[in-house]
């Protein structure tokens, strides 16, 4: 058979700023697992366009909430043309029957123990509605991912590597421990040196939701990755501020940064979502010690919550700059399909739209509880001009001078992408309530 697997943007006419774009790994995966009598492509639609005019056997496209309705115009034009569709992903799983309207197919879950099933039932022309695996996947099991399938330059080229899955937390914003469970499941160390060999890169984005998330396991995989002599990024929880030994061996292994999930400098939002600092002095000192460790610190933010009101802004900006952190992502709090926010907000009648492609974790969906939508917008679009605007990256680049050509291109770049985006509020028929 001839199969295409799709990986959607969210939308072809801004597609994400080159540098800033970030790697997918899992359809090369699907492709390692697929027998070698089939002929496979993969394309990743923020790198480059579907060939609409292709005549595949097979499509298989893996969604998140965002790029669902792209990849349902995908799915419609390939069945419309007698291609069978299989649909995967977050989003899917989450809402199978609203994927099962665009496809022959819905995988609920992991694909990789039920894909090989998936094929061939689609050679045989017996497609079943559902498939869903008994249990999670074997780590172990998994193939390396078929690097020369799909773009080859990505994210500052480096190379995207798996180390764990699962969420041990269940923040009710996040639909990762329903899909991957909330235990942590480790690929073999040696399975990951081989991954990192074979990929023949020296940058690599480890895409674990949390790469500490198992601290033995963490430091034996750090340990086997420092004669590799590479460069690597990921993300993290606060919680590695606490552990010398971890980021020591981190920085050892090739570690340059991490994202942190820092989510607020709120003392009213850290208490409500129990995080491991108490305040800002605390989340302070963490900061100091992860960059004096060498190791650069990108925050991620998020506006939105019950508790934010209009001070949390220039509060944030504030603070980030008196800890001179590296760079910063600022997100709009998005009440994905599956997760108890969305079942929260929607149960209150504050959502004023379900158009899927507005939840991006960018844009506002939904009436926040001490501003109104447009301000939460507003204020996001002014954090983000406000952090990077030339003045507050020079103030922050001698923090890190070590790799001042790294740090100048990351944060013009976030520059660039604040500058050229619009106001972040969904369109909505819904009024708001005046404010006085």
């Amino acid at each position: 058979m001839k199969i295409l697997l799709v990986s959607p943007c969210q939308d072809v006419a801004r597609r994400t700023l080159a540098a800033l774009q970030i790697p997918e790994v899992a359809l090369q995966v699907l492709a390692a697992l697929t027998d070698e009598r089939h002929d496979v492509r993969v394309v990743m639609e923020e790198f480059e366009d579907v060939d609409f005019s292709l005549e595949p056997d097979l499509v298989g496209l893996s969604l998140m909430t965002a790029n669902a309705p792209r990849g349902y115009l995908i799915a419609d034009h390939f069945r419309d043309k007698g291609a069978m569709v299989v649909i995967g992903g977050i989003h899917a799983s989450v809402l199978p029957e609203e994927a099962g309207q665009h496809a022959d197919a819905v995988v609920v879950g992991e694909g990789e123990p039920v894909w090989p099933q998936v094929v061939a039932d689609a050679e045989a022309g017996k497609l079943e509605p559902l498939y869903a695996s008994d249990g999670p996947a074997d780590l172990a099991k998994i193939p390396h991912p078929r690097r020369d399938l799909g773009p080859v330059k990505r994210f500052m080229n480096v190379n995207p590597l798996m180390t764990t899955r699962g969420c041990p937390y269940n923040c009710e914003f996040c639909s990762v421990s329903r899909v991957y469970g909330r235990k942590i499941r480790t690929f073999p160390v040696d399975w990951v040196v081989e991954d990192v060999k074979l990929s023949g890169r020296k940058y690599h984005l480890i895409l674990d939701d949390n790469v500490i998330a198992r601290p033995d396991y963490a430091l034996e995989l750090f340990e086997a990755l420092k004669p590799l002599n590479i460069s690597w990024v990921g993300q993290s929880s606060m919680s590695f501020a606490e552990r010398d030994d971890l980021m020591r061996a981190a920085r050892e292994s090739g570690c340059r940064g991490l994202l942190f999930g820092m989510e607020t400098v709120s003392h009213e939002s850290m208490k409500r979502m129990k995080k491991s600092y108490r305040d800002q002095a605390d989340l302070a000192e963490a900061i100091e010690r992860i960059q004096a460790a060498g190791i650069f610190f990108h925050a991620s933010v998020v506006f939105g919550f019950d508790t934010d009101e209009p001070g949390i802004f220039d509060e944030t900006v504030d603070f980030l700059m008196r800890s001179r952190v590296h760079s910063a992502t600022f997100n709009i709090l998005t009440p994905y399909p599956g997760t108890e926010l969305y079942k929260e907000l929607n149960g209150q009648g504050r959502l004023f739209t379900e158009d899927w492609q507005y939840y991006d974790h960018t844009t506002v969906v939904f009436r926040p509880a001490r501003m109104t939508a447009r301000e939460l917008a507003e204020g996001q679009n002014r954090v983000r001009r406000s952090f990077y605007r030339p003045s507050s990256i020079l103030k922050r680049l001698p923090r890190h001078w070590r790799h001042p050509l790294f740090f100048t291109a990351l944060n013009l770049g976030m520059r660039f992408s604040a500058n050229r985006s619009g106001l972040p509020l969904a369109p909505s028929d819904v009024p708001e309530p005046q404010t006085t």
